[in-house]
């Protein structure tokens, strides 16, 4: 009996300090896990990580000792394409394992995307804040019109937003005004949201539309708007609960705008017209709508909506232009300090620009390569750069909002 307490207590006091052994034990494991940084998941590199700095490497032009990574966070994607399907493609539908890389460079954040033996490079991640709209053609559509597509700037995750599209205007906040052609001489003005594809709302009918706008809260729009075969091009002026009815007709000045905006209450237009000495000159107008009284006003094209972006601060601007040399088009993405002195952030060469956008801290620049619709997003302070060439399609603009299945959490870049 008492060696059988004997042995119970011996149990008992080496049970003790083996548990108080391995609580210590562990303890520092956990102490030691705790001094990694917090934004890495800890985790077994990924088998194609060298791969990727390696492809960083050489876009980049730096050396990989110089690429370090910051997170790589395993995924199941849905498909093949590893979040980031490309249009015209076909992807074996498996869900598939795979890595969702972070790199960081030259002070800039990358994007790849793996499985086991491949990659894909998603481009600076600020990018994924930002998509474009394009229209593709419809075969035999009657009224000309085509299908509403969004998709990253890297050209990937293609979705259509709207069918029966002739032109559109994007807004913030998700927001797209479009006109649907409907006969030779009639169009419908509609609203849509990219986050509720398919929810349209008719705002307004007439003979054509030549730009359009919808307010901060999204409770009021306006659009210039020739109502019928033979009538002038006015303004018209309604609430979204009341589309179609109740509206405000506006009498044009001396001038048919090409960009119309609200600034809270304010509605404003702006047209550029070209002296006969070739120089540009912008005239601004505003009125306020509400006020039954009110006519236009002729103001400085400071106070115009996003008029000032190209500022970056009180001593630097942004410049985009186009450039040609020996008969081959391109463009410049140029930061100018108040001395003159110029720092060429992006060069582009082969390529027709037709028009560009600064959305944050992207400079997005669309236009042809090779007789194709392209387009170049250039984050202006690493001078990185990303371009998408679309098979087929027209009108491309920027779009101030996510694209859709996008292979990042949404709030994944607003570190």
């Amino acid at each position: 009996m008492k060696n059988t307490i004997h042995a119970n207590g011996w149990n008992r006091t080496a049970f003790i300090m083996l548990t108080s052994l391995m609580l210590m034990f562990f303890s520092g494991v956990c102490l030691a896990e705790s001094d990694k940084p917090a934004n890495v998941k800890q985790q077994a590199n990924p088998p194609v990580l060298a791969c990727c700095k390696s492809d960083l490497a050489k876009r980049l032009k730096i050396d990989a000792k110089g690429i370090s990574l910051e997170n790589a966070e395993s995924v199941t994607w849905p498909d093949a394409s590893l979040g980031m399907p490309e249009a015209g493609k076909v992807y074996a539908q498996v869900k598939t394992p795979g890595y969702r890389i972070l790199l960081n460079a030259r002070m800039g954040r990358y994007l790849y995307t793996t499985d086991d033996k491949s990659y894909k490079y998603g481009g600076p991640l600020q990018i994924w804040s930002y998509s474009m709209l394009h229209l593709q053609p419809v075969v035999n559509e009657p009224n000309l019109n085509g299908d509403l597509y969004q998709c990253s700037l890297l050209g990937t995750n293609n979705f259509r937003l709207a069918s029966g599209v002739s032109d559109y205007y994007p807004q913030d906040k998700g927001a797209i005004i479009f006109k649907r052609r409907t006969s030779r001489s009639g169009h419908d003005l509609i609203y849509v949201n990219a986050g509720k594809p398919g929810k349209e709302k008719l705002l307004y009918r007439g003979t054509d539309f030549d730009c359009a706008a919808v307010n901060d809260s999204q409770d009021r729009w306006a659009a210039v708007v020739r109502p019928g075969l033979g009538l002038e091009w006015t303004v018209v002026v309604g609430e979204m609960d009341h589309a179609g009815s109740d509206v405000r007709i506006l009498t044009l000045p001396d001038v048919r705008p090409d960009k119309i905006a609200w600034s809270d209450d304010q509605l404003m237009i702006q047209v550029t017209m070209v002296r006969a000495t070739t120089d540009k000159v912008t005239i601004t107008y505003e009125i306020t709508p509400k006020d039954e009284s009110s006519d236009w006003r002729h103001i400085s094209a400071f106070y115009y909506p996003g008029q000032n972006k190209y500022m970056l601060s009180r001593s630097e601007t942004l410049e985009i232009i186009k450039r040609e040399e020996n008969g081959k088009k391109g463009f410049e993405v140029v930061r100018v300090w108040f001395t003159g002195n110029r720092n060429v952030v992006a060069k582009v060469d082969d390529f027709a620009m037709r028009g560009y956008d600064l959305m944050g801290p992207i400079a997005f620049v669309w236009g042809e390569s090779n007789a194709h619709p392209a387009a170049y997003a250039v984050d202006i302070n690493t001078g990185s750069l990303v371009e998408s060439v679309l098979e087929k399609g027209s009108n491309i603009r920027p779009f101030a909002n996510p694209p859709h299945n996008s292979p990042i959490p949404v709030a994944s870049d607003k570190k």
